[in-house]
């Protein structure tokens, strides 16, 4: 009877230890299998306005048993906890990353540390509107203008200006003149400016550019315009070109040896009303161009003809009075 209850006894004192073996195994085994590691820093945006905020995300490469300390740190202009914790049994963490406003396009970093493992995220920030005071954005102007002509511009600030305040303006061209200094009004965007063209007393200017500019806080936008040459009727001091004409023998009985053509004379202006006579041709109101006929008593030995070219005006008043001299070729 003693020998059975001691079986008995021996029996209960091994099933009690086989019974709590699995307990004491499985409970570090279960620690080792998550050893979590910093596997990633992401930002939910990766530009935005300076003074304006974002969110990042820590991630570890499992869920933490226990809450783990994960380091910050980030550039000037960024700002972000020196530290966080990733709670027991989570593996994320969301942190707000702030920025300070800025005048000019800036690039920064955000950076995370867990148990010697680092991460890095590149943030960039914009320059913020209205900091520390409105400024132009843009300058709007017609793509061309004639000279002589007027033409209306807009300067448009970054924001709503909170009192009146001036905007500087500058031209590229002594040609075009626009006002030194612009108001824009509290409570407005945009303010309107005439520049205004002009053309030589004579002649005629080409085609230019010129290159207007609005200016404040340092900060300038500009806009490019086309001067295109004045529109109006010929006068004294402008130009012409002639081309250059095809000589043919003349057949005609009694010119023998002569040689004969047509001279077309372009002006740089249209004819005034009234028209123009040019060398004894007529140029219409309106027209550029007329053809005059042209005879030679013999062919030009280095193909080059001087002639006389008078201008005048329906009223008779001279506008051009002068020699020239022309490139002629043999017909062939």
């Amino acid at each position: 009877m003693p020998r059975c209850i001691g079986r008995l006894v021996l029996g209960l004192v091994l099933a009690v230890a086989v019974l709590n073996v699995p307990a004491a195994v499985t409970a570090p085994a279960a620690e080792a299998a998550c050893r979590p590691t910093l596997k990633s820093l992401t930002l939910a945006r990766s530009t935005v306005t300076g003074g304006s905020s974002t969110t990042a995300t820590i991630r570890l490469s499992c869920r933490t048993p226990r809450r783990a300390k994960v380091q910050l740190w980030a550039s000037t202009g960024i700002r972000v906890p020196a530290y966080v914790y990733v709670a027991g049994g989570r593996s994320t963490r969301a942190v707000t990353v702030r920025t300070s406003p800025t005048t000019v396009r800036s690039s920064g970093r955000v950076k995370a540390v867990y148990k010697q493992v680092v991460r890095r995220a590149t943030l960039v920030r914009t320059a913020t509107p209205c900091y520390p005071t409105p400024v132009p954005t843009t300058v709007a102007l017609p793509a061309y203008v004639h000279a002589g002509q007027k033409a209306t511009g807009t300067v448009t600030l970054d924001c709503v200006a909170k009192t009146s305040l001036a905007v500087s303006l500058t031209s590229s061209s002594s040609w075009v003149t626009v006002p030194g200094t612009l108001t824009i009004q509290a409570g407005r965007r945009t303010a309107s400016f005439t520049a205004v063209t002009k053309g030589p007393a004579t002649g005629t200017l080409p085609a230019f550019n010129v290159t207007i500019k609005a200016t404040r806080n340092r900060k300038s936008a500009t806009r490019v315009m086309q001067v295109r040459p004045e529109i109006r009727s010929f006068r004294a001091g402008d130009r012409f070109t002639v081309n250059e004409p095809i000589l043919t023998p003349d057949e005609t009985e009694g010119n023998e040896g002569w040689f004969s053509g047509t001279l077309r004379i372009t002006l740089d202006h249209p004819a005034p009303p009234g028209g123009l006579d040019v060398k004894g041709a007529v140029v219409p109101e309106g027209k550029t161009w007329t053809d005059v006929p042209i005879h030679l008593d013999s062919y030009p030995p280095d193909s080059r003809v001087t002639d006389h070219l008078t201008i005048t005006d329906s009223a008779g008043n001279v506008l051009l009075h002068e020699d020239f001299t022309y490139i002629v070729h043999r017909a062939p």
